[in-house]
């Protein structure tokens, strides 16, 4: 291999001449030369002049270097040139090989072109699952275009409702470089197929506001269907107001004309006219039967409310005694660590009778960024012991025993000892954790970046074509 010629292919990748430098990453080494790292380079600048074919074999040969290692980045790539020549199912089984590359530290672009290149063979159902994949990968930095993209499969399989959640939480994720306008009309298009027409309307309204966005032909159909939809409803609520009007709000009481249709009463009808004194006197009596129940109605509501009152104070008066309060004993310990991870003041946690000294080893004793769960407790009226779990943020898990008194206003708990239950189980696995995250976040950090063939290949590769001379730093990915 001709080193020197390697690094003349490489500066001028770096200055935009890709066809020169395709001509030298070819001329670097003779045909029959196995080397991974210079046809993954020369494939990344045939991508840059839209060469799609010959850069998808550029990696095809890239990836005969078993030993270059960059399999999930090389068949990434390749899916990438097959999908922009046209070739998608053999885009479909490059982006597959990639996702079973369990050293491939970015596997979520591989499940993003797989996404479009399904879509495109009009495997809708397929498309959803590679987008959902791509979303949920812890290693995707913006999932929001991921959760877009997943929104519109579920539109097309009939299912806005799913739809409308994926479009919202793609907003709760989106991030300063995220198309956010693009996803304000897509969730119009889910909101106008769900029915909720006037939604519809307010999304697609913020989506065009700022007049950068335009509505594609079937996101302008789908908000002309949705206007028609509230313009129709307006109007027929506009009609029925209208037949309303003529039809008079009340009735004249005195209703002389009998208009209301009930007539005044014949005297032979209610017999009042026929009640002899006696009957008249009794008829009294019962009327005021009726109006003494009525008076005594308020005593009774009130009565019941009371008993209401005295049961529940009773109710409150057990549970203080076995240990009820508020805040609760795990609210006490999670705001507690809670504090000592954002380094506020602990004071309203601890009990009052700590000396300063003892509140600061007790606190000190807290690891940070630890989650804590009560596992059991034995609680009495003012005091309560507590074994607790604690979720360590790397992994591991200890075991404390946490001691509680009541709070000064007697309602609430405070923390008055924390110690380490040694007989507990616990893993001691931060170090390990620490060290494979850093290992993850090397491995990240040298492989591509790229979401598009247009743009952007593989986030190492470039930065290979601008860093050193260095076989080393001329790594892909």
């Amino acid at each position: 291999m001709n080193a020197q010629l390697l690094d003349q292919a490489r500066a001028a990748y770096r200055a935009g001449d890709y066809t020169t430098a395709a001509q030298m990453f070819a001329a670097v080494k003779d045909p029959s030369e196995v080397r991974g790292e210079v046809d993954h380079l020369r494939g990344n600048a045939l991508m840059k002049l839209g060469l799609w074919n010959d850069a998808a074999a550029a990696y095809a040969l890239a990836l005969e270097d078993a030993s270059y290692g960059k399999k999930g980045a090389l068949l990434t790539n390749q899916g990438k040139a097959y999908a922009a020549a046209g070739d998608h199912d053999a885009a479909v089984r490059s982006f597959t090989e990639a996702t079973k590359d369990t050293t491939y530290a970015t596997p979520y672009k591989a499940y993003l072109g797989m996404g479009g290149s399904l879509i495109a063979l009009g495997r809708v159902a397929e498309a959803g699952t590679a987008y959902r994949q791509a979303a949920i990968d812890g290693a995707n930095p913006a999932p929001a275009g991921a959760l877009a993209q997943l929104g519109s499969c579920f539109i097309k399989l009939g299912r806005p409702g799913d739809a409308i959640e994926s479009y919202r939480t793609a907003l709760d994720f989106a991030t300063p470089r995220d198309d956010t306008r693009s996803i304000n009309a897509g969730l119009g298009q889910a909101l106008s197929a769900a029915g909720r027409f006037s939604e519809a309307v307010d999304a697609f309204t913020t989506a065009t506001s700022d007049g950068i966005y335009q509505l594609t032909p079937e996101q302008n159909a789908d908000l002309a269907r949705a206007q028609d939809a509230l313009d129709k409803a307006s109007a027929q609520r506009a009609m029925a107001a209208t037949e309303s009007a003529g039809v008079p709000d009340k009735i004249d009481p005195l209703d002389p004309l009998g208009k209301s249709g009930a007539f005044m009463p014949d005297p032979s009808d209610t017999g009042f006219f026929t009640l002899s004194e006696s009957e008249m006197i009794q008829q009294d009596k019962r009327e005021m039967k009726v109006r003494r129940r009525h008076r005594h109605l308020g005593l009774k509501i009130f009565l019941v409310i009371l008993l209401l009152l005295v049961i529940a104070a009773a109710g409150l008066g057990f549970a203080y005694t076995r240990g009820l309060g508020f805040p609760s004993q795990q609210d006490t310990l999670t705001g507690l660590f809670q504090a000592v991870s954002s380094g506020e003041d602990t004071d309203q946690y601890l009990a009052s009778a700590l000396t300063d000294d003892a509140k600061a080893i007790l606190v000190s004793s807290i690891p940070a960024d630890a989650t804590p769960t009560i596992d059991s407790m034995d609680q009495s009226m003012t005091e309560s012991t507590a074994n607790v779990s604690v979720q360590l943020s790397r992994g591991g898990t200890m075991t404390y025993q946490v001691s509680f008194v009541r709070a000064d206003n007697h309602i609430g708990w405070v923390v008055s000892n924390v110690s380490i239950d040694l007989g507990g189980d616990s893993s001691a696995t931060d170090t390990q954790s620490d060290s494979g995250s850093d290992s993850t976040s090397d491995l990240s950090s040298s492989l591509e970046s790229d979401t598009s063939v247009d743009s952007s290949l593989d986030a190492e590769t470039d930065s290979d074509a601008s860093s050193s001379t260095s076989a080393d730093d001329a790594s892909s990915e």
